[in-house]
């Protein structure tokens, strides 16, 4: 097993190799993620979102990696807020925004560091983000600084990973769904610790104690020879 030494060498490299991941993508224009679009714009048989009641409402881009979400979230009324693990990220985000004209505060942090006071949003996104673990803790501690932002009744958008999924071939099982990666194709993430779920009720079964309202879908596709497993949901804060 890794020492300490090891691990935070391990996590400062996963945070390089992210702000550089960034830096050569520099594009001023970006695309929202189709989830979250279908997420936010949608209407489905188990998904009916008030759209009415986003104006003025505070959003919490948890992860927001180049800010494709923001965008989106400024148009449909909320003020912005967003938290990446770097400031080099940050710096990069910011920039972006100010040019495509979205008004957004961002702060480094991490799942489990959020530097915000108690129920300060009324909706955390978390796309692609929120099941990264720092070493030396679980996904618990994840959903605790999740639940701890979050407003009563506030809405929670996220996305898991899939224990089958292409990011998980030959990955280190630590137990209790808990996995180092070891064989990123991009490079960007080996040696990053992962919360993967294998079904719908292990999700509820681990979201429930916090959150209730639960709706749930599933994304598998093969883009090129990447075969990406993704749950998808949304859940209100208890």
């Amino acid at each position: 097993m890794p020492d300490k030494n090891q691990n935070q060498n391990g996590e400062s490299s996963i945070r390089e190799h992210y702000a550089d991941f960034y830096a050569e993508r520099n594009f001023v224009k970006v695309y929202p993620v189709e989830f979250v679009v279908r997420t936010l714009l949608g209407t489905y048989p188990q998904l009916k979102l008030d759209r009415r009641t986003f104006a003025g409402g505070k959003a919490l881009d948890l992860g927001f990696g180049d800010g494709r979400n923001m965008p989106l979230l400024d148009d449909l009324g909320f003020k912005v807020h967003g938290v990446e693990i770097s400031e080099d990220i940050c710096h990069l985000t910011r920039a972006r925004m100010e040019k495509l004209g979205v008004a957004a505060e961002l702060a480094v942090g991490s799942n489990s560091q959020i530097p915000y006071p108690d129920q300060s949003f009324d909706l955390v996104l978390a796309c692609h983000s929120c099941y990264y673990v720092l070493p030396g803790q679980t996904f618990d501690d994840n959903l605790c600084e999740i639940t701890r932002i979050l407003r009563a009744g506030g809405r929670f958008i996220f996305s898991l990973a899939k224990t089958d999924s292409y990011i998980l071939s030959d990955a280190e099982n630590l137990g209790k769904g808990l996995y180092r990666i070891t064989h990123d194709p991009y490079r960007l993430r080996n040696g990053g610790l992962f919360r993967a779920f294998g079904s719908k009720e292990e999700i509820v079964d681990e979201l429930g104690e916090s959150f209730s309202d639960f709706a749930l879908g599933l994304c598998e596709n093969d883009y090129y020879g990447i075969y990406e497993k993704v749950w998808i949901g949304t859940c209100l804060k208890k």
